[in-house]
């Protein structure tokens, strides 16, 4: 990989890391326990991100490293929100989301 594009995807992840950021702290001091829900973190971790101030979040979204990550990781979720808009045809659409849902909300009882 050249330097420039490995500049260019830490760029890049520098930017998603804020995005991410101020979107989840936006999330967290509108409605702290659905953000929580949606962005799949704790009530301590919805804390921190909610009393990170501006250069804080500069600071962490300059990590060389995603700061998010996927929330699931299991074959099942996946074949369950992939197989979503085949399922829409069926009829059965609705029923794969709300499973992929309900076992998505699982895993975060699990964390918290």
């Amino acid at each position: 990989m050249s330097t420039t594009i490995n500049e260019q995807l830490l760029e890049e992840v520098r930017e998603v890391n804020l995005a991410y950021l101020m979107l989840a702290q936006h999330m967290i001091r509108a409605d702290k326990s659905q953000a929580m829900y949606r962005l799949g973190v704790s009530e301590e971790v919805a804390g921190i991100v909610d009393q990170l101030s501006p250069s804080q979040l500069m600071k962490i979204a300059g990590a060389n490293q995603l700061i998010c990550r996927f929330r699931f990781d299991d074959d099942m979720v996946w074949n369950l929100l992939t197989s979503h808009s085949k399922a829409k045809a069926t009829g059965t659409g609705a029923v794969a989301g709300l499973h992929a849902n309900i076992v998505m909300a699982g895993q975060i009882a699990n964390v918290t």
